[in-house]
């Protein structure tokens, strides 16, 4: 297979420097960070007396679709979520591998008393280049509630978050967090609050969809659309047997918002571990990332944001769409933070990004098929969950319904999801119209001789495994990959080092 070099993701830059303008820059591809001066300028500046003219580079490795960044042993160097990146020879350190969420500063060593030219950069996967920010002057306020509450003093559009779901409260040592046991929690600088934590100057808060930042005394947040922006994989290893058998190795990838991907595996590769570990469900030695937040560190606020969707809803026939969408809007939004109406919002919402607002009050029985699969995606969409994962949700169904739930979960990816389906019979999932395949990615697992462990034999488009493994068909990647005595061709091995080779795999 020829390898073409894939386009630069769409990736942003926050920055925000001593002027406190937040500005959101679009990385396209190798980009340089460096500060305001009269000469030769980078392609990221900043003003800031700290900052050296060339301070550091963004790299886009287009192998993996993924952006690094290189301190090019400047004086004062970078902190990337809390910790100095250390030289590592002449030129700069080594590349750091960035996921959504990480936070880039440029600052003295005491980051809670940072430098009155700080810079802070946090690399962004799912935020707009138009994204609007506001400016909050907190003032000599004791009290600052923050959520989605008509008193609140900082009111958010987001509806992820609650009526009222944190308080800044300034003491006497400086600010503090509490989380208001809020649905889908806070976090400080990508950490989980679990109760309250302190919060210093250039500190970045996270609640639900929203980011705000300490700068000063002001505080600077957006107020977004709902978005499912990155899942970053990172799994060194997954053992059982207090560490003695390694089930997965060496598993990295990225998914965007809006992706259908299929999880391909020959036998014993691990392909149900792997869902489990993405969960959290069995957590293994690496990190998964979610919009800039470790899963693993914040489980407790992050779980219900990613989740199983059963093999095949069925829905009741004597209900009205409305109803169906009310009664899961009662059961994924609770009482204590979504009042009548702001549930009877979210449902008018859903229904209208769907396009069955006309079928509201239609019995189920009344609808075509069709529009019985758009309220299955409705029904899914009433919560906040943005991470969907489907272990073989086509099994023990006939063709036909197979295509038909591919398309609910196609559907449900479309709507800024992310949907990963582990299926034994991935060529029925294709586009009527077309004849296209309605995933847009494909992981392929397979089980190295080696160690015995699962490892990443490819992830791409199905076009690419489908040239990747030399197959006409997604399903005859299993053949080349199983072992011989299962009656596959034993090629595991081969395929593991075609793609580390293509630098597909590190």
């Amino acid at each position: 297979m020829r390898y073409t070099p894939a386009p630069a993701l769409p990736a942003t830059l926050l920055v925000i420097d001593c002027r406190c303008r937040p500005r959101v820059v679009p990385l396209q591809g190798d980009m340089t960070f460096g500060r305001l001066y009269d000469g030769p300028q980078c392609q990221i500046t900043v003003k800031s007396a700290i900052v050296g003219r060339r301070h550091g580079e963004f790299l886009y490795d287009d192998s993996e679709g993924a952006y690094y960044y290189i301190d090019n042993n400047s004086l004062n160097g970078t902190y990337i979520n809390g910790v100095k990146l250390q030289p590592y020879n002449h030129r700069g350190t080594r590349a750091f591998r960035l996921s959504d969420g990480d936070i880039l500063r440029v600052d003295r060593k005491t980051l809670d008393r940072p430098h009155p030219e700080g810079v802070i950069m946090i690399f962004c996967t799912a935020l707009r280049y138009d994204e609007s920010w506001r400016l909050f002057d907190m003032g000599r306020l004791i009290n600052i509630t923050i959520g989605r509450g008509q008193n609140t003093v900082v009111r958010l559009t987001d509806l992820a978050a609650s009526r009222e779901h944190a308080v800044l409260r300034r003491t006497a040592t400086g600010w503090v967090v509490f989380d208001n046991n809020s649905q889908n929690g806070v976090a400080v600088n990508g950490k989980g609050v679990d109760g309250s934590a302190p919060v210093h100057d250039h500190d970045v808060i996270k609640i639900a969809n929203t980011t705000l930042i300490v700068f000063g005394n002001i505080l600077i947040y957006n107020n977004p659309t709902e978005s499912a922006g990155n899942l970053a994989v990172h799994i060194d290893r997954k053992t059982v047997d207090f560490g003695r058998k390694t089930l997965l190795s060496n598993i990295h990838f990225n998914v965007d918002s809006g992706d259908f991907v299929l999880i391909l595996g020959g036998s014993g590769a691990g392909k149900t571990t792997l869902v489990k570990a993405i969960l959290g469900d069995g957590k293994a030695e690496g990190r998964i990332i979610l919009n800039g937040q470790d899963l693993y560190e914040n489980f407790k606020s992050m779980k219900a944001q990613i989740g199983l969707v059963p093999q095949f809803l069925t829905l009741r026939l004597n209900d009205t769409v409305r109803n169906t969408l009310a009664d899961v809007a009662d059961i994924k939004l609770d009482r204590k933070n979504y009042s009548k109406e702001e549930k009877a919002a979210r449902i008018n919402d859903i229904m209208e990004k769907v396009g069955i607002t006309n079928l509201q009050d239609h019995l189920i029985s009344q609808l075509s098929g069709g529009q019985k699969k758009k309220v299955a995606v409705a029904y899914q969409l009433v919560g906040f969950q943005k991470v969907f994962i489907c272990d073989e949700p086509d099994s023990g169904l006939d063709a036909a319904s197979r295509t038909q739930q591919m398309e609910i979960l196609r559907e449900i990816a479309f709507n800024d999801k992310i949907v990963m389906v582990i299926s034994h019979e991935p060529d029925d999932a294709v586009d009527a119209a077309t004849g296209q395949s309605l995933f847009d990615k494909v992981v392929v697992l397979a089980k190295s001789s080696a160690d015995n462990a699962g490892h990443l034999a490819f992830y791409g488009t199905p076009e690419e495994a489908k040239n990747h493994f030399g197959v006409d068909r997604l399903q005859d990647i299993m053949l080349e990959i199983n072992p011989e005595y299962e009656g596959g061709k034993g090629r595991a091995d081969y395929f593991i080092q075609k793609f580390r080779d293509a630098g597909g795999a590190k």
